[in-house]
């Protein structure tokens, strides 16, 4: 039996997650059923206008799409656990960071007569129907028996941690 991805559409422009290419792709590709414009440092929570249910004991991973990152615009965090049933909501943030520019203005004697600061707009805008993020399926392991421990066995690795792979 082939297991399935249910999708409930909650909006009337909501869009089925896609793949380009079943088996090899990590991740289903989420639309966008809303235009926002993404200001640079101010997380906004996009609409996808869609609900799940996956295979039992799956979960979901939201992550970047290559094409959004190109664009300075990374998903921020959280999961979607095997048990969520409502709207998929993906936080996106734009990373850009404005440029400014000093533009003066001269009179006929060549003299200044004005000083201003320009910031370039680095907004990003999002459309309807956009693909914003990918979804990837994750098994749901916390069944696991925790125990305390007086001792972990040892590794190669042991405690390096930050950079000790090198850079």
């Amino acid at each position: 039996m082939q297991e399935s991805l249910k999708v409930k559409l909650l909006h009337p422009d909501a869009k089925l997650p896609t793949v380009a290419h079943a088996g090899s792709d990590l991740g289903f590709d989420l639309y966008a059923v809303e235009d926002v414009v993404l200001e640079p440092g101010v997380p906004v929570k996009v609409r996808t206008g869609i609900a799940i249910e996956g295979p039992a004991g799956i979960g979901f991973i939201l992550g970047d799409r290559s094409s959004m990152a190109s664009k300075g615009i990374t998903y921020m965090g959280g999961r979607i656990d095997a048990g969520y049933r409502g709207e998929l909501l993906v936080c996106l943030v734009n990373v850009n960071q404005p440029t400014y520019t000093l533009q003066t203005t001269t009179n006929s004697n060549g003299a200044i007569t004005d000083v201003a600061l320009a910031k370039n707009d680095v907004s990003i805008a999002i459309r309807k129907g956009d693909k914003i993020v990918q979804m990837s399926p994750l098994h749901a392991m916390t069944h696991w028996t925790i125990e305390a421990a007086d001792e972990l066995a040892t590794s190669a690795r042991n405690t390096k941690g930050f950079g000790s792979s090198g850079n």
